[in-house]
């Protein structure tokens, strides 16, 4: 009732202005109801690509492994000192302590043994020298006793022919005993000198284990050769990450210092995808923690074998990575996204507008009122549109499939 009081009090003027502008409202309200079609032909860049996860990991790295040392120290060694997995770590830095405590001993019995051997050679050559003073005084009394003999022999003519024989005997003996102390004299520095060398030849042998021990104690300790991330390695005994205290056979690897300005993704592809993998395809890569920015790289390898990859099968590949970045470090998860088709100016229309017929692609394409169905060629599909190609055009407004039913017959062109 208020309302049409208000209205008999308006003026003509207004009353008319308000009757039209509530119309035109109202019209433009009830063609708001009939929402456009959001669909149409689309022209432009298109990309198709495969998404799947994969691992960081460095092109190059060094690795470190238990010291490469003689069996005669053992077989098994103790880890006592491990830096901290993922540790920054610097060119000489200590990373790795093993245990030396049976190099130790082993050198404890060595230095005793080159001990020993340095006193027999002291005694060798301390008894060389006493034996060679007594050959001499031996020598220098047979030689006297010769000379005696000698002199007796030479005025015995006036002896018995008995008497001559005896003396003439004596100094045949004599003369045997000097000649055979000369010959000890020549012979025996020369025998004394070769057991003298062989016994410093031992000596030499044992002050040869000694430094190689004490090399092999130096080894016990570990140092990184560059700069880089500490990355601890498993234990083929357990299965797990080595600690400290784990036993690790020599020469296997304890860690690696991997070289994070050349990075790569271990990656795999689902073998319905494979087909389209091949090496020097793009990819993109993100980071989980980091999703917002892009990394580029090239497929290096793919796998010609298929394995099973939780309860999938599937081919693993290898992602080199163009930039060098910090942010990009060993054993971070992935996306890849494999980009195996990349078109500047491609025709591409949504997937939900498209009906498969026997094998036949088709669109519902409505132009002037009328909605004509259109054989098509499809191509590189991703998961919103897909590339086609027939009798189209940029623009033009597509029906979905479904809402065909509900289209009137008048509606369908010819």
């Amino acid at each position: 009732m208020k309302i049409v009081s208000f209205l008999i009090k308006m003026p003509r003027i207004l009353l008319t202005t308000y009757l039209l502008i509530t119309g035109m409202l109202f019209v433009l309200i009830s063609c708001n109801d009939k929402q456009p079609n959001s669909y149409s032909v689309l022209k432009g860049p298109f990309r198709q690509s495969v998404i799947e996860t994969g691992e960081l990991q460095a092109v190059n790295a060094s690795t470190l492994s238990m010291p490469r040392i003689n069996y005669i120290y053992g077989y098994n060694f103790k880890i006592v000192g491990l830096a901290e997995h993922g540790k920054n770590v610097y060119k000489g830095d200590p990373v790795v302590h093993v245990d030396p405590s049976s190099v130790q001993k082993y050198i404890i019995e060595k230095r005793e043994s080159l001990e020993n051997e340095i006193a027999s050679a002291n005694k060798l050559k301390a008894q060389i020298i006493n034996n060679l003073q007594d050959l001499r005084a031996q020598f220098m009394k047979e030689q006297s006793s010769y000379e005696i003999k000698k002199i007796e022999m030479q005025s015995s003519a006036f002896e018995t022919e008995s008497r001559r024989r005896v003396i003439e005997l004596e100094f045949r003996l004599a003369e045997i005993r000097l000649n055979k102390i000369r010959r000890n004299l020549e012979l025996r520095p020369k025998l004394d000198s070769l057991d003298y060398r062989i016994q410093k030849i031992k000596v030499t042998q044992k002050e040869n284990e000694l430094k190689a021990a004490q090399e092999t104690l130096d080894q016990m300790t570990v140092y990184t050769p560059l700069d880089g991330i500490f990355e601890i390695e498993k234990n083929p005994r357990t299965g797990q990450t080595i600690k400290v205290g784990d036993e690790v056979y020599l020469g296997y690897p304890v860690a690696r210092i991997p070289d994070i300005r050349t990075m790569k993704v271990n990656g795999y592809v689902l073998e319905n995808d494979i087909s389209r993998i091949k090496t020097g395809l793009e990819v993109i890569v993100r980071l989980d923690a980091l999703p917002s920015v892009p990394f580029h790289g090239k497929i290096n390898k793919v796998s010609m074998v298929c394995i099973e990859k939780d309860q999938k099968r599937v081919f693993m590949t290898e992602v080199l990575i163009s930039e060098s970045d910090l942010r990009l470090k060993p054993g971070m998860t992935v996306s890849c996204e494999y980009i195996t088709f990349d078109g500047e100016d491609e025709i591409f229309v949504p997937n939900s507008c498209i009906l498969e017929e026997n094998k036949h692609f088709y669109l519902f394409i409505r132009k002037r009122g009328k909605i004509r169905k259109t054989e098509i060629k499809t191509g590189a599909s991703n998961n919103m549109y897909t590339v086609v190609s027939g009798d189209l055009d940029p623009g033009q407004a597509l029906e979905l499939p479904e809402n065909i039913l509900k289209v009137k017959k008048s509606e369908y062109a010819d």
